[in-house]
């Protein structure tokens, strides 16, 4: 046997990311933006790929297996591509997708359409792309690893999905796995935007999907598009919205969905065709209040998903479930289904959009290398995020002392006992940004490239949206709460563990007062990472240092970036952002900076 496998896993679409996998185990992730300081890049990963590869200490030659986390790949590949493709093509290629994008348009006044565009689209439009772009650019990542075309493997984006969230999950640790039900739901992938499968022995077996004409996550989309936000990013932003509103003045919103979409079995329907959403919108939500909108969209998404988990439960007779897909993005639809009496166990995939795709790709390589040259399959389930880059005390040295000589009325000083430092400042009420260690993987701030404040000082709320985040008024933080303190503060159904802020909770009348900066505005919920000392010692001894001079078991966490940039990577981005923002301190290696 070879001395190391190393398999690749690229993730193509929105917030593109890539993953190496050595020997069944996940050493290496990261997502292009973080690189190229363009929040959702997306196309062909080439500095996250050059990250991982460096991780490792190999060359692109010594990767095995690339694995794609869709089957189709020109979908993306024309989006921002970085990879040189012939002007002809690049030109032909805007010409057809304006004609396709008028084509979609007309299914807004006529559904029936979609059927016309759906032979089209999948006959000659997508014969055009693979021949144009998918066939380049397949020979293109061919060559850059010194592999055959042949030799890429571009998998189905749902069973991407399912396998990442699968060994990322503690069901796969126990003796004797016991069956899980996987549930992934997204917005588009391939064809269907939902697939349900049981996981038996180790055998998978896909049991219904819902096809992309009835997308749930589009539905969403469309409507933070219709409420003026970006769609496909600020769908966040309706959620936080959503609980201003009551159920009961939101119910005729509420209503006016049930008539587009209904749960069928184990599939979604709707009445027309996902891209005729908006023309639908556009007709029955004229002059509808914005947060009854907001509140009846998001009391919809959460009865739809229910019943899907509970229509899947009951057919399997599996009550342990896995979440997967950009849906489960949906905090708070994860809290209900969480809830749900059917539900004994849950896990859902830490940032399950697209960007996980990348881990799911590269265990389906490692299967399949394993199959095809008669290997023993050894996955090691993934039990951490802090798998993007480190900096050395030399690269972060180098990085203040350029900085210093351009920002001379900052102070730096070098500090040995961080926690005790840092958590003194905090219970002072100052506002602390954090860059220490391995940068985390996916869209939430795990506390090394995080800004911490005490969360029971109201007022950091306005300091930070003000001088620091720029967030809307109704946007809620997260609080970071040690394990032992979870039960003080959080209603937790099954002792559920939350280490990847991916499960809002409802809250306890101690964290009214004690967590009320880390809360939700309205309704008092938290998205909350559960801090165990295994997961991060030394942001663990932050938390709880702070703990013994305040007696609150938690901070404010937040990602640590200006709003509209990506969370910071380099020394560089946390020192620039540090600097063009109103933070006051920064934690950036042995040394902290401050402004006063």
């Amino acid at each position: 046997m070879k001395n190391h496998i190393y398999i690749l896993g690229i993730n193509e679409s929105h917030v593109a990311s890539a993953a190496l996998l050595r020997d069944g185990e996940i050493i290496a992730c990261a997502s292009e933006e973080r690189f190229t300081r363009n929040k959702g890049q997306w196309g062909y990963p080439k500095k996250a790929i050059d990250y991982c590869l460096k991780e490792a200490g190999i060359l692109p030659a010594e990767v095995d297996t690339v694995v794609f986390g869709f089957k189709n790949l020109s979908l993306f590949i024309h989006g921002k591509p970085t990879q040189k493709v012939s002007v002809l093509s690049r030109g032909i290629v805007r010409i057809t997708r304006n004609m396709r994008s008028h084509v979609m348009s007309l299914m807004g006044f006529f559904p029936w359409f979609y059927t016309l565009y759906d032979i089209f689209y999948k006959t000659g439009y997508t014969w055009f792309l693979w021949y144009f772009l998918e066939r380049p650019h397949r020979a293109f990542v061919a060559r850059s690893f010194g592999k055959k075309s042949s030799d890429i493997i571009a998998m189905d984006h749902h069973k991407a999905h399912a396998i990442g969230a699968y060994y990322m999950s503690p069901f796969t640790l126990e003796d004797k796995p016991e069956p899980v039900l996987v549930v992934t739901n997204d917005g588009m992938g391939d064809d269907v935007c939902s697939r349900i499968y049981v996981i038996r022995d180790g055998r998978w077996k896909e049991i219904a999907s819902t096809p992309n004409a009835h997308s749930l996550g589009w539905l969403y989309l469309y409507v933070t598009e219709y409420l003026g936000m970006k769609p496909n990013e600020h769908e966040y932003k309706v959620m936080g919205l959503a609980p201003y509103a009551h159920q009961k003045s939101a119910q005729p919103i509420i209503d006016i969905f049930r008539e587009l979409m209904w749960v069928e079995g184990l599939t979604v329907r709707s009445k027309i065709p996902a891209l005729s959403y908006y023309r639908y919108l556009e007709t029955h939500l004229a002059k509808k209040r914005f947060d009854l909108i907001a509140s009846g969209i998001q009391i919809f998404t959460e009865q739809i998903l229910t019943t899907l988990v509970r229509n899947a439960i009951k057919k399997t007779n599996i009550h342990t479930v896995v979440l997967a897909g950009g849906v489960f993005m949906n905090v708070k639809a994860n809290m209900v289904i969480s809830h749900m009496p059917e539900v004994k166990k849950l896990f859902v995939m830490p940032s399950c959009g697209d960007e996980s795709t990348a881990i799911g790709a590269a265990y389906y390589g490692y299967k399949t290398y394993c199959e095809r040259h008669g290997y023993p399959f050894r996955p090691k389930p993934l039990n951490t995020l802090y798998l993007g880059p480190s900096y050395n005390d030399r690269e972060i040295d180098t990085a203040v002392r350029a900085f210093s000589k351009r920002h001379v009325v900052v102070k730096i000083v070098k500090i040995s006992s961080k926690a005790k430092v840092i958590a003194k400042l905090l219970s002072d009420g100052k506002i602390i940004a954090r860059f220490d260690g391995r940068m985390e993987f996916g869209a939430r701030a795990l506390g090394n490239r995080s800004i911490l404040a005490n969360p029971s000082n109201r007022e950091v709320i306005r300091t930070i949206n003000d001088q620091i985040k720029g967030r809307d008024f109704w946007m809620p933080f997260a609080p970071v709460i040690l394990e032992e303190y979870a039960d003080t503060y959080l209603e937790r159904p099954h002792s559920l563990k939350s280490p990847y802020m991916m499960i809002a909770f409802e809250t306890k009348k101690l964290a009214k007062r004690e967590l009320i900066a880390a809360l939700h505005p309205y309704d008092y919920s938290a998205r909350p990472q559960i801090l165990e000392r295994k997961d991060n010692p030394d942001y663990y001894d932050i938390v709880e240092d702070f703990q013994r001079l305040t007696g609150i078991g938690a901070l404010l966490n937040t990602s640590f970036n200006i709003h509209g940039d990506p969370i910071v990577c380099s020394p560089e981005d946390a020192l620039s952002t540090f600097w063009q923002s109103g933070l006051r301190y920064l934690l950036i290696g042995k040394y902290l900076l401050s402004k006063e």
